[in-house]
């Protein structure tokens, strides 16, 4: 991308107030819980459904993926060491450690990394002192370098998430995620409309969510128990 097409950098004062403001507003929670009609697109396989998506911060990322009629696709259950994923369709799982994601992703995105991208918060690589800001009329752009990842965040005129890029160009692995119709939920403002992709070697994967129900610190259960039938995925 062109400096033309970025807008105008900003000064090391100005810069240090967008992240600021940025830091000021992003979302804060213990838990959160939430329920979103959902498209996800894996490879050349497209599905509609409902996907129930439950954090407990720093700690586990938990989601049941419930297609027609209610029955439950798929559960997935992230911690920071770990990545299982329950395929009830095939009566399949995969239980991996963490660094399995590395397949798909450049090996920076860490578990807490992760969890941010999935609520719209920017992810801590974004921010370094290196960080550049660049402004425009639209709101502003946070470009930096993290090892071979290149990150690019587009923030709105309130200093909210509408793009982040997350690009290692060694690996040909990119993330994508896009954020759009903020509202006020619990005293919260939250992207009611999240579109996050990842493009790897021979894998891709596209999942738009748009959410009706938010709910932030309440008690969380994540139930997650391989059937002893299930057959596991090497």
């Amino acid at each position: 991308m062109s400096t033309a097409a970025l807008g105008k950098e900003v000064s090391r004062a100005e810069r240090l107030r967008v992240l600021r403001q940025m830091d000021d507003n992003k979302l804060y929670f213990n838990t959160f819980s939430g329920r979103a009609k959902s498209k996800i697109a894996i490879n050349r396989d497209s599905y509609d459904v409902t996907a129930n998506v439950r954090i407990e911060r720093d700690k586990a990322i938990w989601i049941s993926v419930t297609a027609l009629m209610g029955i439950e696709a798929a559960r997935v259950l992230i911690t920071p060491d770990s990545v299982k994923v329950i395929n009830r369709l095939q009566a399949e799982y995969i239980s991996k450690p963490f660094e399995y994601l590395y397949n798909f992703t450049n090996d920076e995105l860490d578990f807490f990394s992760l969890q941010e991208l999935l609520v719209g918060n920017v992810v801590h690589q974004t921010v370094s002192r290196d960080t550049e800001v660049w402004t425009s009329e639209s709101g502003y752009l946070l470009r930096s370098q993290h090892n071979d990842l290149q990150c690019s965040v587009k923030l709105d005129t309130n200093y909210r998430p509408t793009y982040t890029l997350l690009n290692d160009v060694i690996r040909n692995q990119r993330m994508e995620a896009y954020y759009a119709d903020y509202q006020f939920s619990e005293a919260q403002v939250f992207p009611s409309h999240v579109k996050i992709s990842i493009a790897a070697e021979a894998f891709k994967l596209q999942s738009e969510m748009h959410y009706s129900r938010l709910v932030y610190n309440e008690a969380l259960d994540m139930p997650f128990t391989i059937p002893t039938r299930y057959k596991a995925i090497q």
